[in-house]
């Protein structure tokens, strides 16, 4: 670190570079955007909800990152405090008037090497609810440090309007960093990279793209290259990387079927529903037996990481071996044995990870193997910290240089399960992410009723209830 302006100046940690990664290789900057709103179903005084966002700014250090860019890096420093302009309160008629609205302003980039680290707005819905909007950039702020946020910003109102005391402080982010630089340093670094090593090694050779459009963009690159064995196409675009996203839920009855059964196997629904993406991406890909997709992982174990902002989440390669004559129920044991596995080894640098692929299978930086980024919420969590309703949104970046990113998590207090689907609309269709999702929801029910079917036996279930349909 160093000084400027009588602040210290801080290197970015792994996480943060893997944002800076994204930035560098996209020609639109709203990928690193993070746009999501929390409603709750109660009135709000928006002059105290104003005087506790400025509260929280002072809170939750994240929210007081100012980053510097030369020639040598980026480098970030804690202020003491962050100018807040009054805050824009706006009112929804409709939930499609609430979403044209803030997918607007999600797909505007933020500037945060010109100090616009986030930008806030306040609203009441078409449900008489009262909300935050918070569109923060990756370098700053996780999925989950945004519900660490809203969490502690409602703690801070509700303790101003009662003329309480505040509730505890937060952990610090600029305090975790020196736990991030003592990693690079450490033994376990190197452990890790050899376990990472090995665990390519003992695969039997590179991965396999299995895209949720199909073979067909992997047979042309092998056409045109003249590799007929090519089996890591070009995935990465940043000059076609216009982006749509589907929204949808799970009804009542298939959500307690998911669920119920994730009990009783001792399973998460996370990497039950990774299996599920994993079996329709298999099934369409000529019965692919080698799936590769890359799940974010949160990287807060401990009660500080927990509760605190900042930037923590990284990429894992979630890659599985799926033979048809493996079961269902062997099928997700090994994803969830290969989760638990890699997840020791989560505090790797996920660049450092790519490097090592390439390396290994002499990858370019186009080519990409995870048929995509997955990441599950933990938005019901969030829900539990309150007595009455919230609502959970997030909204459209309209941009993305892969191929396509998920994600899903429990509605509070509702049997329902919510996935966002955002893929690039040059080599993924809408009906081709309709069908991904039927297809994950289809392989799950087949596998549940039965989880002793082989996967061979499954794909033929699932295309005969299609033929029948």
């Amino acid at each position: 670190m160093s000084e400027k302006k009588g602040l210290k100046q801080y290197e970015l940690i792994p996480s943060q570079k893997t944002m800076v990664y994204m930035l560098k290789y996209s020609l639109h900057k709203q990928v690193t955007n993070v746009p999501t709103s929390f409603a709750v179903a109660r009135e709000l005084d928006f002059a105290i909800l104003e005087q506790a966002l400025r509260t929280e700014i002072l809170r939750n250090d994240c929210l007081r990152i100012e980053f510097t860019k030369t020639r040598r890096g980026i480098t970030q420093a804690f202020l003491p405090n962050r100018a807040l302009p009054a805050v824009e309160v706006l009112h929804f008629d409709s939930a499609e008037q609430q979403e044209a609205v803030f997918n607007a302003d999600a797909s505007k980039p933020l500037r945060p090497f010109q100090g616009e680290t986030f930008r806030v707005r306040f609203f009441t819905d078409a449900e008489g609810r009262c909300g935050v909007y918070l569109n923060v950039s990756h370098l700053v702020m996780d999925a989950v440090a945004t519900s660490v946020f809203y969490r502690d910003l409602m703690a801070v109102y509700d303790a101003l309007a009662a003329g309480d005391a505040l509730p505890p402080a937060l952990s610090s982010f600029e305090a975790h960093l020196a736990k991030e630089y003592a990693y690079l340093r450490s033994d376990k670094y190197q452990k890790d990279l050899d376990f990472l090593t090995q665990f390519h090694s003992s695969m039997g050779g590179p991965p396999f793209y299995a895209g949720v459009h199909g073979p067909e963009m992997l047979d042309r690159q092998r056409k045109r290259l003249r590799k007929p064995d090519l089996g890591v196409p070009v995935a990465f675009d940043p000059f076609h990387d216009k982006a749509q996203t589907y929204r949808t839920e799970t009804d009542a009855q298939t959500t307690r079927l998911l669920l119920d059964f994730c009990e009783k196997a001792g399973a998460s629904p996370e990497v039950l529903l990774q299996t599920g993406f994993k079996l329709h991406a298999a099934r369409i890909n000529r019965r692919a037996e080698d799936t590769m997709l890359m799940a974010l992982c949160g990287r807060r174990v401990t009660e500080d990481e927990k509760n605190m902002g900042g930037c923590l989440t990284q990429p894992v390669q979630m890659r599985t071996k799926m033979p048809l004559t493996a079961t269902f129920a062997e099928t997700l044991r090994d994803a969830a044995r290969t989760r638990m596995s890699l997840y020791r080894h989560m505090n790797f640098p996920y660049i450092d990870a790519l490097d090592l692929e390439r390396k290994m299978y002499h990858f370019n930086r186009a080519q990409g193997p995870a048929l995509m980024m997955y990441t599950w919420l933990p938005i019901e969590q969030l829900g539990d910290s309150f007595d009455y309703e919230i609502e959970y949104r997030g909204y459209a970046l309209d941009r993305y240089i892969m191929p396509l990113y998920t994600f899903t998590f429990k509605l509070p207090h509702k049997d329902s399960i919510r996935f966002y689907y955002l893929y690039r609309t040059n080599v993924i269709s809408r009906a081709q992410i309709e069908a991904l999702h039927e297809g994950c929801l289809a392989s799950l029910r087949i596998g549940i009723g039965n989880p002793d079917i082989t996967l061979g036996a499954l794909y033929d279930e699932i295309e005969r209830q299609a033929r029948h349909a």
